[in-house]
């Protein structure tokens, strides 16, 4: 999880020497990389490629500034295109302390090369989802190697020993300087890879292994690609058994062998379906109700609300917002509740809230990348992991009032936490009539007021 630590454009930084990219891992990087993290953190990459220090020590830093300066944008544009490049393992990260003040050491790191990208589970669904399928597989055949056959030629590379003269003793013990050389590049080997891992505590692999089992899938497989199958899972809300036909479908009936890819894609084509509608989503909210201490202090809407929230997927989630307030998901939202998601920092159901509280109390027409970071991290320093706890973060923040303040056109403000279907849905269980307005007066109040007013007219007579 990483840490918000101070960061000014005074604050240091150190960009230690990276190897040199290569004309493949250059390429990747344009056509792989670029349209997941944007051309901001893209041009950040070659900004910091441009600071690296080759004496590599501490002292000789230069400040946030001078880059600020070489990318003509603010401290928090790049700070946002810096979490990209963390979050796609391009850039590790560290901040220090020390008698010159404070520092951020950026260690640059190598794109992936194109087998090893599509080989990921995280970055692979990602770009599918970013640049669509039609050109998911452009790019994939782009970086596909097209092998020539050689079964009719014959092999006639010379060997290393018929062309240099190689003393066998140093072969067989290396001089002192090629042992220490390789000393250091051991030292220098690159950390362990720390992409993101989503928790399986929920998955139930032993229910998807039986039915795969009798369906003679190869399971050997399907631990191999455990990870793509969280993250679909959790993405899409798509059930064990629903996963166990899925894989089913792409899986060779000779071999039990499935393609990743093809996993994938239908996966993408069967769930990236139409918003659910309103009157589903009332329906479905109201099918059980969980009673603890927290939803014990919300009303029946906002119970089924909480309901709702932990039995849909975000995607679906977003969907019926969307469908309430007569728009669509964009591609741009679909990518951001999937990104959201990989990061595997707060729970489904509080992903659904966060997305709740910026369509339906913000009132925003689409999600913004900012906002939803800003209150997903907020949430999550909060320690947020129910969506009866976000609901009861939100009331503890803003009150409401007790009487609607009214607008200059006499409209009164929205105060509501509760999207329309909840309200009509909470009025049809208590059996209640919507109140009367203020606008509505009894017979006797109306003579009243008659009287009144024939009482200031006959005064205004007489004064005439």
């Amino acid at each position: 999880m990483p840490n918000d630590e101070p960061l000014t454009p005074k604050t240091g930084l150190v960009v230690p020497q990276a190897p040199a990219l290569s004309a493949a891992q250059q390429a990747v990087l344009a056509e792989l990389y670029l349209p997941l993290m944007g051309p901001l953190a893209y041009s950040l990459y070659a900004a910091l490629r441009s600071l690296q220090s080759s004496e590599n020590e501490l002292s000789n830093r230069r400040s946030h500034a001078e880059l600020l300066g070489i990318l003509n944008v603010d401290l928090p544009t790049v700070l946002a295109a810096r979490r990209k490049l963390e979050a796609t393992g391009l850039l590790r990260s560290y901040y220090q302390q020390d008698e010159l003040g404070a520092m951020y050491i950026y260690q640059l790191q190598a794109p992936l090369l194109a087998l090893q990208f599509f080989a990921d589970d995280l970055l692979s669904v990602l770009l599918l989802d970013t640049v669509g399928e039609l050109r998911y597989q452009q790019l994939a055949g782009d970086f596909a190697a097209q092998p020539i056959d050689l079964t009719a030629a014959k092999d006639v590379t010379a060997n290393i020993l018929d062309v240099f003269h190689v003393d066998s003793q140093k072969v067989t013990t290396p001089p002192l300087s090629v042992q220490k050389v390789r000393a250091q590049l051991a030292a220098n080997e690159p950390a362990e890879d720390h992409s993101p891992v989503l928790s399986d505590d929920d998955f139930d692999w032993q229910l998807l292994g039986q039915i795969l089992k009798q369906n003679y899938v190869d399971l050997k497989q399907v631990a191999s690609s455990r990870q793509l199958i969280i993250t679909e899972s959790r993405v899409y809300g798509i059930s064990e058994i629903e996963m166990a036909k899925l894989i089913s479908e792409v899986a060779s009936l000779t071999t039990g062998q499935f393609d990743e890819n093809q996993l994938k894609l239908l996966i993408a084509r069967r769930y990236e379906r139409p918003a659910v509608s309103s009157q589903q989503v009332a329906t479905e909210a109201t099918t059980t109700t969980k009673d603890n201490k927290a939803s014990a202090q919300l009303s029946t809407a906002e119970q089924q609300l909480v309901t709702y929230a932990k039995q849909t997927a975000p995607y679906d989630f977003l969907s019926a917002l969307k469908q309430e307030k007569h728009g669509f998901v964009t591609s741009g939202e679909n990518r951001l509740v999937h990104d959201l998601i990989g990061r595997g920092v707060l729970p489904n159901a509080v992903i659904n809230m966060v997305i709740y509280y910026l369509l339906q109390n913000r009132e925003l027409a689409a999600l913004n990348r900012n906002l939803l970071e800003t209150v997903a991290n907020d949430w999550q320093q909060h320690g947020i992991t129910t969506p009866e706890a976000a609901l009861m973060y939100l009331k503890q923040r803003k009150q409401p009032k007790s009487t609607p303040t009214r607008r200059k056109n006499n409209r009164p403000t929205r105060k509501e936490i509760m999207p329309k279907w909840a309200q009509q849905q909470q009025q049809t269980e208590s059996g209640k009539q919507p109140a009367r307005t203020g606008k509505q007066i009894t017979a006797a109040q109306r003579k009243q007021l008659a009287d009144r007013l024939a009482k200031l007219e006959t005064n205004s007579e007489k004064e005439d």
